[in-house]
């Protein structure tokens, strides 16, 4: 969060900001930020900086969201991440707002250093965080009310992109390129269903746990201090119950779209402890396909701009996600 780029910063008639109003509803003894810096201001979503107010004078995290949004993110933070041996962010609160739909999560401000799924210590680390979260989750995790974030959800988000790409090839603006591209990306979801009984044997074969959904360089930083590196990840609004392979898919070399890339020996070293029938070569496997499902998960995103006039940018996107598709495909050995 703290890697934003900042649009404005706030500092006169600080308690009049409705972050800040919201933030003294918590009843913190520190109401007044020495600034107030936007990160993010939409109509349906909104994150700001608060200067001063947290911790031993430390900035907090102040972010406005739908409360249907915010349904996940305040269990995770609320009833699963206190009772887990990992690092989190310190959790301030849920306030919501007297009228309307809208509620606020204050968390503390996420400074460190930029992932890098690059740098092979970060790649370990995070490896780690993630097999203690997996783990330690798995017993706690299905007695709270969470999204399903199994085979079924991304067999939905497959067929819900198929469904939005057969409509924007009516798009008069797309060239023969991008509807060679558009074809291939609907031919290679058919194959990818008419295997999906492989996804489901495979999710069957580990325990379902707490997932993040979208860990990936942009939701966390590493943090160092004299006892060494924390891995703090952030934004849990894709969180959800169900199966990992999502958390440990692979993305190319220079690419953080999609994973942090995390190392997956290290991973089964650890999860190995607690669930010794999970092999390191299928861990592998799981990981491939939890590539698939985070491209699904993208192209069905991306998919919904074919419906306007601008193409160019959502077709270099898709352009992308059918090459990395094909590739992974043929990683995993479907349709041979």
């Amino acid at each position: 969060m703290s890697r934003e780029v900042t649009s404005e910063v706030i500092l006169t008639d600080l308690r009049e900001h409705p972050a800040i109003k919201a933030w003294h509803e918590l009843g913190s003894s520190r109401v007044e930020p020495e600034a107030i810096v936007i990160l993010k201001e939409h109509d349906k979503s909104a994150i700001y900086r608060l200067e001063g107010v947290g911790t031993a004078g430390s900035s907090i995290i102040g972010k406005r969201c739908k409360r249907t949004t915010a349904t996940v993110e305040r269990a995770i933070y609320e009833e699963i991440l206190p009772y887990l041996p990992m690092p989190t962010l310190h959790y301030y609160g849920y306030i919501e707002e007297p009228e309307g739909e809208f509620c606020w999560l204050f968390l503390e401000d996420a400074y460190g250093d930029e992932f890098s799924p690059c740098i092979e210590e970060h790649r370990t680390l995070a490896a780690r965080w993630l097999a203690t979260m997996h783990t330690s989750a798995a017993d706690k995790v299905g007695t709270v009310r969470l999204p399903d974030r199994g085979p079924a959800y991304y067999l939905r988000q497959l067929r819900s992109a198929s469904d939005t790409i057969i409509q924007g090839l009516n798009n008069s603006k797309l060239n023969l390129d991008d509807l060679t591209t558009l074809r291939s990306v609907l031919s290679q979801f058919e194959l990818l269903e008419s295997h999906w009984g492989e996804v489901n044997r495979l999710s069957h074969s580990i325990p379902r746990t707490l997932v993040h959904g979208d860990f990936v360089a942009k939701n966390m930083v590493v943090r160092s201090n004299k006892a060494g590196m924390a891995l703090l990840p952030f934004d849990w609004e894709n969180a959800g119950y169900g199966v990992m392979i999502t958390d440990l898919a692979q993305s190319p070399p220079l690419s953080t779209r999609f994973s942090a890339n995390p190392d997956i020996a290290t991973y089964w070293a650890v999860v190995r402890n607690y669930w010794p029938d999970v092999e390191i070569h299928a861990l592998k496997r799981l990981a491939n396909f939890g590539t698939l499902l985070r491209l699904i998960d993208a192209i069905n995103w991306i998919a919904q701009s074919l419906a306007y006039e601008w193409v160019q940018e959502p077709m270099s996107k898709i352009e992308v996600y059918e090459s990395r598709l094909a590739e992974v495909i043929r990683a995993v050995g479907l349709g041979e």
